[in-house]
C-alpha cells in the first residue's frame, strides 16, 4: 500500500500536479514580495508596527530603522511610515539576509537570473563605489523595476542587496 502511494505521488509530480515553483515551500526564512515587503514588515507600515510585529531590536536613527542581526534596514518618511526595505546579502557588519523573492531570486542569483525572472528593467546603471562606500572600488550594477516595486544591486557581479520600493 505504501508503495502504491509513493508511485501515485511520483506520477502526479511528473504530470505537473505539484505546486508551482513560486508558491512552493522555501528553505528561507523570508519570502520577498515586490512592492509589498516581507512577513510582518511591509511598505507603509508604521515604525511602531515594525518594532512590535517584526523586531523590537530595530534601532531608529536619522530616517532609518537598522537591524544588522537580520540583514536588513528600512527607511521611513516624516510621517513615520516605511518607504523602502533594504535586504542585504553582502553588507559588511550585517548578517546575510535569509530570503528570496517570489520569483526565486536570492543571494546566489546572478544578473542574468534577475533579467530572466523579471524581464527588461525600467532602469539599469553602473558605477564604482567611492572610497567612502561600503565596499570601496567595487563595481556596482543596479537593476530597477519601478512598476513592480523592486531593485537589485550587485557588487562585482554578486548580489549585494534587494530593495523593496513603492511601485509607480
Amino acid at each position: 500500500m505504501v508503495r502504491a502511494l509513493l508511485v501515485s505521488v511520483l506520477c502526479l509530480n511528473l504530470a505537473g500536479c505539484g505546486l508551482p515553483k513560486s508558491h512552493s515551500k522555501t528553505d528561507h526564512e523570508f519570502l520577498i514580495t515586490p512592492g509589498i515587503g516581507i512577513k510582518n514588515l511591509s511598505l507603509n507600515d508604521s515604525i511602531q508596527h515594525a518594532k512590535t510585529q517584526f523586531s523590537r531590536e530595530f534601532v531608529a536613527k536619522d530616517g532609518y530603522l537598522f537591524l544588522p542581526a537580520k540583514g536588513l534596514d528600512a527607511s521611513y518618511g516624516e510621517d513615520g511610515r516605511i518607504r523602502t526595505i533594504f535586504l542585504y546579502y553582502k553588507l559588511p557588519r550585517y548578517v546575510t539576509f535569509d530570503g528570496i523573492t517570489d520569483k526565486g531570486i536570492g543571494k546566489e542569483s546572478s544578473i542574468k537570473d534577475v533579467l530572466k525572472a523579471y524581464g527588461p528593467p525600467t532602469r539599469e546603471g553602473d558605477s564604482i563605489i567611492s572610497e567612502f562606500g561600503s565596499v570601496p572600488g567595487a563595481h556596482e550594477h543596479t537593476i530597477t523595476y519601478v512598476h513592480q516595486g523592486i531593485q537589485f544591486t550587485f557588487w562585482d557581479d554578486k548580489l549585494a542587496d534587494i530593495r523593496v520600493i513603492t511601485p509607480k
